[in-house]
């Protein structure tokens, strides 16, 4: 599949690959569903920084970006295997979640790819024909971790000069919980975040 990317306003790489039907741009994105390991009802939520606290939920998740690949030398227009490009998302995907969720890399268990996939059209995006997708990964997370991540991310919140002089990837988000469904809907952001996380769990 050929891989390349969009640089938007922000200066951001967003990846795509070419859609083999039409040749539509793809962009690809990460959810990551972090379980705790004596509730496996249970997910990682993390809350938009400064909003209130229902309906501001959502798992970990973000989109790839293209320093994931041009690290690994691909140029774009490149065409790469799938297989490939799993092992990109990887990164992208353990990205996102340390810098969503400060759950570090060294702190789960388990990572790995599960057989779901959320797509729609992307009109904010400005490009005729786009779409993002997102995969959704899953990983395991004991209570006492999530319980770390806390503490991380207060430690963030409580030095507000922080919030100015770190890029926004990092100040996002500015609180984790676990959550499941019995704990209400009401607490998951609308949109394609509360379809992916019924998705999951469906």
């Amino acid at each position: 599949m050929e891989v390349g990317y969009h640089e938007f306003p922000s200066g951001k790489r967003y990846v795509y690959v070419k859609s083999e039907v039409d040749g539509s741009f793809i962009f690809l994105r990460n959810i990551v569903f972090l379980k705790n390991t004596t509730n496996r009802n249970e997910i990682a939520i993390v809350h938009e920084w400064g909003e209130s606290n229902m309906g501001h939920w959502e798992p970990p998740k973000g989109q790839m970006e293209w320093k994931e690949l041009a690290d690994k030398g691909i140029r774009k227009g490149d065409t790469i295997t799938e297989a490939a490009l799993d092992k990109f998302m990887v990164r992208g995907a353990i990205r996102e979640m340390v810098e969503e969720s400060n759950v570090l890399p060294e702190e789960i268990s388990g990572f790995r790819k599960l057989p779901i996939a959320y797509q729609q059209l992307w009109k904010e995006a400005d490009i005729p024909g786009a779409q993002f997708l997102y995969q959704f990964w899953t990983a395991n997370l004991k209570p006492e971790r999530l319980l770390e991540a806390q503490k991380r991310i207060q430690h963030l919140v409580t030095n507000s000069d922080w919030k100015a002089i770190l890029p926004s990837d990092i100040t996002e988000k500015d609180k984790i919980r676990w959550w499941k469904p019995d704990d209400g809907w009401k607490y998951i952001r609308g949109g394609f975040s509360k379809k992916m996380t019924a998705l999951y769990y469906s």
